[in-house]
């Protein structure tokens, strides 16, 4: 049982798995066991998992699953239970999906990889030292970097997803509500579809409290403050 970094790295070039095709789990005791399955284009079993990674981000306090699937029948759930909170299927910037399961609090990991059908399957159980990051989940933005808990540092790296209509986010770095820096990220609208964004923002040694994420109207989406 690994409790942070990468759980399996597979790669297999020309699997017949495209899409997503289900994420369930089931308990035993303290384990919950996460199975991923995979379907072909026309949403057959696929008999070998696609090329993908599995890692612990325990600094995010997320399970995630990279793959090359470029479709799901998953958007996002709501699971609460046990080591486990809610996940959701975003769209990374290569038309990929990745999955990230957000954990509940600390826990260790081991992964394995079946074919015919395909699956991936993550048992887990509670496990590790305390000091588990969590993202931050509000109804159109998820932020997974910097998380609930961030701290004040000369470089931010942004990252997570948004859904909805927006086709540009505004990143501002604010300190007492007078802006520091700002930038934004380009989105490609998909209403329905969470969609990945990533971006650093360069601080040096300027004072900073917080960091909002808006939309191009200027409607505040989210905002993280830091500590010191």
């Amino acid at each position: 049982m690994l409790t942070e970094g990468q759980l399996v790295n597979w790669e297999r070039p020309g699997a017949d798995s495209a899409r997503i095709d289900g994420v369930s789990w089931r308990t035993a005791g303290e384990c919950h066991v996460v199975t991923i399955s995979f379907a072909t284009d026309d949403g057959a079993p696929a008999t070998t998992p696609p090329t993908l990674t599995a890692r612990i981000l325990r600094s995010a306090g997320v399970l995630r699953i990279d793959s090359e699937a470029t479709s799901s029948v998953v958007v996002d759930q709501l699971v609460e239970d046990g080591l486990i909170d809610r996940l959701f299927v975003p769209l990374d910037a290569r038309g990929n999906r990745f999955i990230d399961i957000v954990l509940n609090g600390p826990t260790e990991g081991r992964a394995r990889l079946m074919t015919s059908p395909a699956r991936l399957e993550i048992e887990l159980q509670p496990g590790g030292p305390p000091d588990v990051g969590s993202p931050l989940v509000t109804e159109n933005v998820v932020l997974v970097e910097p998380g609930l808990g961030a701290t004040v540092e000369p470089v931010i790296d942004v990252t997570g997803y948004s859904t909805g209509t927006a086709e540009t986010l505004n990143l501002s770095v604010l300190r007492g509500g007078v802006l520091i820096e700002e930038t934004s990220v380009e989105l490609v609208s998909q209403p329905g579809i969470w969609t990945g964004f990533a971006s650093t923002i360069q601080l040096g040694d300027r004072v900073y409290d917080s960091l909002r994420v808006s939309s191009a109207d200027g409607s505040v989406l989210a905002g993280i403050p830091f500590s010191p």
